[in-house]
């Protein structure tokens, strides 16, 4: 039983993450270039702020709590592409509602 179980979820993980890169493909051929050059710039300063942020954070945290960050980080990893393309959505919709609000 608990095979079988481990077993759906590894082919249901399998679907999502097929899902979830189809999901990006199209988002990224229905999205306008400027747009997704936004999207990487943006990024980029993120990651930049998150990565020393993450430093400064792991100076003065305690070594339970720097534990539990690397637990979820490592899941963060494992579900990568669901989570850019919730992220790449969220961004897109952002600058599309700004886009319209500067219009009106």
């Amino acid at each position: 039983m608990k095979q079988q179980t481990a077993e759906k979820a590894s082919l249901i993980a399998d679907q999502i993450r097929e899902k979830a890169g189809q999901a990006a493909q199209l988002v990224r051929d229905n999205t306008p270039d400027p747009v997704l050059e936004k999207t990487s710039q943006a990024a980029a300063q993120v990651w930049d702020s998150a990565t020393r942020a993450g430093q400064y954070a792991a100076d003065k945290a305690p070594h339970s709590l720097l534990e539990k960050a690397e637990t979820a980080a490592t899941v963060a990893r494992v579900n990568r592409t669901p989570l850019l393309v919730a992220g790449t959505v969220v961004l897109a919709l952002v600058l599309v509602r700004r886009r319209r609000a500067r219009r009106q």
